[in-house]
């Protein structure tokens, strides 16, 4: 028979047996579903790979750089690093240099600035990446030599169709970026939308223009070997390996550590692939897509050990018909092959529908919004990746549930079954191959349920106990000087006159500055510190922790209380002694058990100067709500001066109404200065904070409920089977004297031993499930995951004991003749 007779036969069995297809498609629609969706977040976060040729043979390469805080590490590099890892390895086909930057884009000279974000590149980048433009060129190897001489740019194509309504004759255009001329050469396609797989650039412009759009002397640096702010990205020769390319880059930082001690004094080179790359990055989202990976696997388990249950259960119904095929020449192989294809068009009927039940979990994870005004967004789409992953889960599934079915179906006993009058009971090995399905389907439901307990309590909690400062009746509002080529003294002097006009705008209660926004991460920034007295491991010297610049209004305004110590002051200028307020978290890292007020730490920011510490702050929120305690670190911003600036306003009333008066006072200072995040404190905790922990419960739950409602049809399936192969022996039992009572707790007792074991199995794998959680969560506590298996375990065994007592109650009620004449 070909293989087109194999999908007629198969559909009109499964057309035959309507119960056992919509049972069996839903229950994969529902696992393969569910995988479709966490594909589709892992996908946004870690997996998309980069728009360019080629992508899996791009690799990163550079030093170090760890952020303790959350176990984090980028690999980075300055500018004379990367000349001379380019020049002197012989392991890349070619090695490109890149950094993002945000700046003041006007289209032309007289159009007020724009904030935008870019990419300096090294000339390279791009053909290195495979890009060919859309119109125009790229860069030329010429205007990659001379610092600050080739004033040229490349459209993004988003850009260039939104500010030059596609104009083709946008080459050779002048534009302003940060103040300084640029000339159009060129559109980017609108595949390429840079180096990052959730940051759009919206145009690029060449390394050696540093100095003309960054307006940080050290961060623009093209010789300081410690201005370390580069991404490299480079393509192995063929037959090179990646381990060989590390050898050659642990020789080359050997060499330049030797020739430049104070700048490259322990600062490794590595070499890494880009998903090594953005693991390392950001490990809290690695270990959240690992966990919501396992849990989907789960419910795809669930649901395959629920349709192996079914076709096994349905053998002996199918016996006879092999037996006969078998009889009249059929091969093993060609039933096998039969009743694969059988499970091909119920895998892929479930895949189908499960691309719907996918498609909803993508529209729940697109509720998820980053607060800012840069072009970043997580793309959670139904792409040819999610439909390719879909189908083959769908493909893996069949084999999961479909081969041990078919297998043992084709090794049927003809002479047994021919004289049989009702096929063949099922052996004793069959008997427990579906109790263990059917209890491992339990046990998996129960770690489904008991993690999205643990994440709901855990969450919640940590909602109920708040972020540490205040979310209600504060408007920020953000500048960024560098972006108008303002000097550090025009700078200080808008800062001040800003704060100043805003406090006497009416319903303001407080005004503050502050260079960063808690849980607004565009923001955030950390700084190199060494406490004194404190002893790092060995080839390290110091250590990175998030910092913010803050005025002497801060804490008030935030409602962040100070434990112990005083607060800033007007005093603490550029002329006093260098002073910091430290959080709880941190002061108990470094002075364990000692009063901080008076320690001192070096800031390697400020050419090594100690600062003494004068205050302590209550430790708060920073990052996100569920983070662990975190060192945290202020610093006075008339100490430090920063040109990216936040103004936060305390309201009396409604902070949204402070929005429209702040704009007409900044405007009324500088028409021309960009403003970004405006928005109320409100907003960004709900985006930050509570969208995010709806979406990751509701969807954790969700799985939770699949995987116990696949495995109630499963215990379910498995009882009346079990109770309709019995129906004989129920008779006799019932003609010789048995109880209604005693045959129902005779097939219940079956149903509930399979329950408990399931449940006991599923408490003792929750208890590890807990511990991972608390690697990927920290601060969980035992209190919160005891009370999680409590809480789920009373639930789970009350309805698998009604999914049992159900076909049981069926079973007392049976007429002993009837059952008697049952075949």
């Amino acid at each position: 028979m070909t293989l087109w007779q194999d999908l007629r036969y198969g559909f009109r069995m499964l057309a035959a047996s309507p119960g056992f297809t919509i049972v069996a498609v839903l229950s994969l629609a529902i696992g393969i579903g569910a995988n479709c969706a966490i594909f589709s977040f892992a996908d946004a976060l870690l997996l998309r790979p980069l728009p360019v040729a080629r992508p899996a043979e791009v690799l990163t390469v550079g030093s170090r750089s760890s952020f303790e805080a959350f176990n984090a590490s980028s690999l980075v590099s300055s500018y004379r690093d990367y000349v001379d890892i380019r020049d002197r390895n012989k392991s890349f086909e070619g090695l490109a240099a890149f950094s993002y930057l945000t700046v003041g884009f006007a289209s032309d000279p007289t159009a007020t600035p724009k904030i935008k974000m870019g990419m300096i590149a090294s000339s390279n980048l791009l053909p290195l990446m495979g890009v060919q433009p859309t119109i125009g060129r790229t860069f030329r190897p010429d205007e990659d030599r001379v610092p600050g001489r080739d004033a040229v740019v490349v459209l993004g194509r988003t850009m260039w169709e939104q500010e030059f309504g596609s104009d083709a004759g946008v080459l050779g255009r002048s534009v302003r970026i940060n103040g300084a001329a640029f000339t159009v050469i060129g559109v980017a396609p609108g595949s390429f939308t840079g180096m990052n797989q959730v940051v759009r650039s919206d145009f690029f412009v060449p390394l050696m223009m540093s100095p003309r759009v960054i307006n940080d002397k050290k961060t623009a640096s093209l010789e300081a070997r410690d201005a370390r702010n580069l991404r490299l990205k480079g393509r192995l020769k063929p037959d090179v390996s990646q381990a060989q390319a590390q050898s050659e880059l642990t020789a080359i930082a050997a060499d330049l550590e030797r020739a430049y001690p104070v700048t490259n004094k322990n600062q490794q080179f590595f070499v890494n692939t880009e998903l090594q790359a953005r693991v390392a990055e950001d490990p809290p989202d690695a270990m959240l897509v690992a966990m919501l990976s396992t849990l989907a696997i789960g419910v795809l388990l669930v649901a395959c050990g629920n349709v192996a249950g079914l076709l096994t259960s349905r053998a002996p119904v199918r016996a006879r018909e092999m037996a006969l095929r078998l009889a009249i020449g059929a091969g093993r192989g060609r039933l096998v092959r039969q009743l694969i294809t059988e499970s091909l068009l119920v895998a892929v009927a479930g895949g189908v529908l499960g691309l719907g039940v996918g498609y909803a979990g993508m529209i729940l994870f697109r509720q998820i919004e980053i607060p800012t005004d840069l072009p970043i967004a997580l793309p959670f789409q139904m792409d040819r990746r999610a439909l390719l992953f879909s189908l083959a889960v769908a493909v893996a599934s069949a084999v999961i549930f479909g081969l041990v079915p078919a297998m043992q179906a084709s090794r049927t006993d003809l002479t047994a079954i021919m004289k049989a009058s009702d096929a063949v009971a099922p052996g004793r090995r069959r008997r427990w191959g579906r109790a263990l399905l059917a209890s491992g389907q339990v046990a998996v439901s129960v770690v489904l349920l008991v993690v999205a307990m643990f994440m709901y309590r855990g969450f919640r909690q940590e909602l109920l106990i708040g972020p540490g400062y205040r979310t209600d009746h504060l408007m920020m509002m953000g500048f960024d000087t560098s972006l108008i080529r303002y000097t550090e003294a025009q700078s200080r002097q808008f800062f001040q006159e800003i704060a100043d006009r805003a406090r006497a705008v009416p319903g303001v209660k407080a005004v503050t500055m502050t260079t960063s926004i808690p849980m607004l991460n565009d923001t955030l920034g950390g700084v190199p510190i060494a406490p004194e007295g404190f002893q790092f491991p060995p080839g390290k010297e110091n250590t990175e922790t998030l910092a913010s610049r803050v005025d002497e209004y801060y804490f008030d305004a935030m409602g962040i209380p100070l434990v112990s110590g005083r607060n800033f002051s007007r005093r603490d200028d550029e002329n006093a002694p260098r002073v910091a307020i430290v959080n709880q978290h941190l002061a108990q890292h470094y002075w364990p058990n000692q009063d901080p007020v008076g320690k001192r730490f070096r800031l390697k920011s400020a050419n090594d100067a100690w600062v003494e510490i004068v205050g302590v702050a209550k430790t708060s929120k920073y990052i996100f709500i569920a983070e662990p305690p975190t060192d945290f670190l202020y610093l006075p911003y008339r100490q430090n001066t920063a040109q990216r600036m936040m103004l936060v306003a305390q309201s009396t009333g409604d902070a949204a109404a402070l929005a429209a008066p702040l704009r007409d006072v900044v405007h009324g200072l500088d028409a021309n200065m960009p403003l970004s995040n405006v928005r109320t404190m409100e907003q960004l905790y709900q985006m930050r904070a509570i969208s995010i922990f709806n979406v990751l419960v509701t969807m954790v739950g969700a799985m939770g409920l699949m995987g116990l409602a696949l495995s109630i049809v499963g215990l379910y399936g498995l009882v009346a089977y079990s109770a309709t192969r019995r129906t004989r022996e129920i008779g006799i039992r019932m003609a010789i004297g048995a109880t209604a009572p005693t045959v129902l707790r005779m097939v219940l007792g079956q149903g509930v031993a399979l329950a408990l074991t399931g449940l006991i199995v599923g408490l003792a794998g929750s208890v590890g499930a807990g511990e991972l959680l608390n690697a990927a969560f920290p601060g969980g506590n035992d209190q919160r995951d005891l009370m999680a298996l409590v809480m789920v375990a009373p639930v789970v065994l009350a309805v698998t004991v009604l999914a049992t007592y159900i076909p049981a109650r069926r079973a007392s009620r049976v007429n002993p003749m009837e059952a008697l004449r049952y075949e």
